[in-house]
């Protein structure tokens, strides 16, 4: 794979995960707020979980609301680049493809133990062939391409 090879890619939606984990942060929040906060220490650390609840639910409805920004995906001879981002072929430990008709794929470096939110992409035409020369990409250079889920950071 000598040539550089482009393909349209966007965020996965996850729009059920997004759900599950705003019900669970609300059900945080509001149990925060029942508790009985009588020492200045108890008062603090609802009032810390409310703010990391209230961060993490923020967090989500944006990405929820910019997940249909497409953007390009290149395959280089010795880089991947996904939207801005690039990653060294020896940096990376495995692809992961999550799901069948809209499959999800996640690029997982070799010093992360979670996959980050940045490298995880599908593809937003051409899926099969967007896939097929990403398993070339990686076969080329030894990188393992699992069928199976995956989990990612935030």
């Amino acid at each position: 794979m000598e040539r550089m090879i482009t393909h349209q890619g966007k965020r996965p939606a996850e729009i059920m995960a997004t759900i599950g984990t705003s019900i669970l942060m609300l059900c945080w929040i509001w149990f925060m707020l029942q508790a009985n906060k009588s020492t200045r220490l108890e008062l603090i650390m609802a009032f810390l979980v409310i703010g990391v609840a209230v961060t993490i639910i923020g967090i989500l409805i944006y990405r929820l609301l910019t997940f249909s920004r497409a953007f390009v995906i290149e395959i280089k001879p010795e880089v991947l680049q996904i939207k801005n981002t690039e990653i060294e072929a020896g940096k990376v430990k495995k692809i992961f493809i999550k799901g069948y008709f809209k499959p999800v794929i996640a690029v997982k470096p070799k010093a992360n133990l979670l996959v980050p939110y940045k490298y995880c992409f599908c593809f937003a035409d051409k899926e099969d062939q967007g896939i097929k020369d990403l398993k070339d990409w990686a076969e080329q250079h030894q990188i393992k391409v699992l069928h199976k889920r995956f989990t990612r950071w935030l």
